[in-house]
């Protein structure tokens, strides 16, 4: 485990990632840090300093400088910003001189080189000269990426918090982080383990303290780091962010288990860690693919096949959605960077827009989930003013979908099952084909879509030919009531609460479903804004998050509210 841990430091950056793990680090060994890293003042040379009692008894003050990679010859004496010795002059000529409190001043003075590399041998002479030059100044240590290894296994994983079963569970998970079809159970046991839920998402009857909790989520924010590390240097980045996906959404779901708000304020703080951890992946995944989403078929490397090449299509669509959405969203954990993140959603919007014209295919959903692909990229597109560019690939859609029902070939079955794709495209049996066609939640998610934008033509033609085109299609539409928090953030919630709507007939008139649909935003039950644990705590792009991670079809209410009818409501 400490080889797997090393070589994971190995690979973090020095800033927003070695630098984040530190800290709490520090509060394990027992450490109360009393700076931080920041980004853009200057720091003498300490990037992370902390007080605390050593193993003999004595009270010491840490000055940490943190360094990336390896330390050798050509960054320990240099002009280059990441030059070693400059660092630690500043620290002893400057820091210990002017910016040591005076109740630190008693305290035993400790600088300590952090790297996630190790001191190469050509440079190991110099790093001994200078600090027995200097040993009447400071203490001297260095933490390389194998020392921070065993100080992380050692105050972080040790054995009564990360067991055995654990440690196999994440090898297995590791050895399998490069396969395509992988689905994470290995990882999904640990962290049911650390958080102490069931397989249903319930908690374990016995209750562990919220000291041990916080350490659970320590350890699940650290195995879907590491994993992540591994699949991306398998070249693997959406497994990366499936599995911080996964580790977010438990995580958030479990600390709204406690029945204790002040527990939950303790621990909605270690939340943050886990959400910068998805933030961080989320947006390499958005830079790694953006450059393909601007040639035509771009995409098309991902799969070949028809009925495959489209699921892969929508797939990143909903991928896409969820990642502006987070943008769009996060400016509670990120309220210095309002401006910022409104230009980033901008960006994966204007991504998503390129990504559409240039694939035919995100025409033709081939499952009926798919709706919750297409209900997301709705939510982004409109809510970044990107209406026409809604409304255009609305029609896209409404035209290929009515065609494909029309003709009973590859229109999005009603069903999830891939196997059921499969014969319903290869062997074209009329029985089956009628099957797939028994109910649908795309067409009256379309028709509400024509709605909110305005569309009358693509209303009036889903109107019509539902009623005679394929009257055998069952129309229905998912709505969540009130306590849907219970399990959007651990599964498939339309499996455990709500209501379905069904059969729904759409009326001939615009008008008139919009007078339904505004029917629906008066019920409280219904009102998922309200009663949402992600929105209330200004978290909401939990919830998007979660409706794409777990299939959930997207409420109603919410992209009837968010995506149109709030103003026609005002009036």
């Amino acid at each position: 485990m400490r080889l797997i841990i090393s070589q994971y430091l190995h690979s973090l950056k020095e800033r927003d990632e070695f630098d984040a793990l530190l800290p709490d680090l520090l509060l394990a060994m027992g450490y109360v840090p009393v700076s931080r890293p920041q980004t853009g003042v200057r720091q003498f040379g300490v990037d992370l300093a902390a007080t605390g009692v050593a193993e003999d008894g004595t009270k010491e003050l840490l000055l940490l400088v943190i360094k990336q990679g390896d330390v050798g010859r050509n960054n320990w004496d240099s002009t280059s910003p990441q030059s070693v010795r400059p660092s630690l002059n500043e620290v002893l000529d400057v820091y210990l001189k002017s910016h040591i409190e005076p109740a630190h001043q008693s305290y035993r003075k400790k600088v300590i080189l952090a790297t996630t590399g190790d001191l190469k041998q050509d440079t190991q002479l110099n790093w001994d000269s200078y600090t027995q030059t200097n040993v009447d100044k400071a203490c001297f240590e260095f933490w390389g990426g194998d020392e921070v290894a065993r100080l992380v296994e050692k105050h972080l994983l040790d054995e009564h918090i990360f067991k055995e079963e654990d440690r196999k569970d994440l090898r297995k998970a590791l050895a399998l982080a490069g396969e395509v079809s992988y689905e994470q159970g290995d990882l999904h046991r640990l962290f049911l383990r650390q958080l102490g839920l069931t397989q249903s998402g319930e908690l374990i009857e016995q209750k562990g303290s919220v000291k041990e909790l916080i350490k659970g989520i320590r350890v699940v924010s650290l195995a879907a780091q590491v994993f992540a590390r591994w699949s991306e240097d398998e070249g693997n980045l959406k497994q990366s962010l499936i599995a911080s996906e996964r580790a977010m959404l438990w995580v958030w779901h479990r600390i709204q288990l406690c029945s204790q708000e002040k527990e939950k304020e303790k621990l909605t703080q270690e939340f943050t860690p886990v959400f910068r951890a998805y933030y961080r992946i989320a947006d390499e995944y958005f830079k790694k693919i953006q450059k393909h989403l601007y040639i035509r078929d771009g995409l098309s490397g991902y799969s070949r096949e028809n009925a495959s090449f489209s699921l892969a299509i929508f797939e990143h669509i909903g991928l896409i959605a969820t990642v502006g959405l987070n943008h769009l969203l996060s400016t509670v954990i990120n309220n210095e960077r309002v401006e910022e993140e409104a230009n980033n959603a901008k960006a994966v919007a204007d991504g998503l827009i390129a990504m559409l014209r240039n694939n035919p295919a995100s025409g033709s959903p081939r499952l009926d989930e798919n709706v919750v692909d297409i209900s997301l990229a709705l939510l982004l597109l409109v809510t970044t003013g990107n209406i026409n560019e809604a409304k255009e690939w609305l029609t896209e859609l409404i035209k290929r979908i009515d065609f494909t029902l029309k003709s009973g070939r590859n229109f999005p079955i009603c069903s999830d099952s891939l196997d059921d794709l499969v014969e319903f495209t290869v062997f074209n049996d009329k029985d089956f084909t009628k099957k797939m066609m028994e109910m649908s939640w795309i067409l009256p998610t379309l028709a509400g879509w024509s709605v909110l934008l305005n569309h009358e033509n693509a209303y009036n033609a889903l109107a019509k030919n539902s009623k005679n085109q394929y009257p055998e299609i069952c129309l229905q539409l998912w709505h969540p009531t009130q306590d849907v928090s219970k399990h959007l953030y651990f599964h498939n919630a339309c499996r455990y609460n709500g209501e379905s709507e069904a059969p729904i007939s759409l009326p001939d008139t615009m008008t008139e479903y919009r007078n339904q649909m505004k029917g629906l935003l008066e019920l409280e039950k219904f009102d998922v804004l309200k009663s949402s644990l992600g929105f209330s705590n200004g978290l909401g792009m939990i919830d998007f998050i979660a409706y794409r991670h777990f299939r959930t079809p997207v409420a109603p209410f919410l992209y009837y509210k968010v995506g149109g009818l709030r103003e026609e409501l005002n009036d």
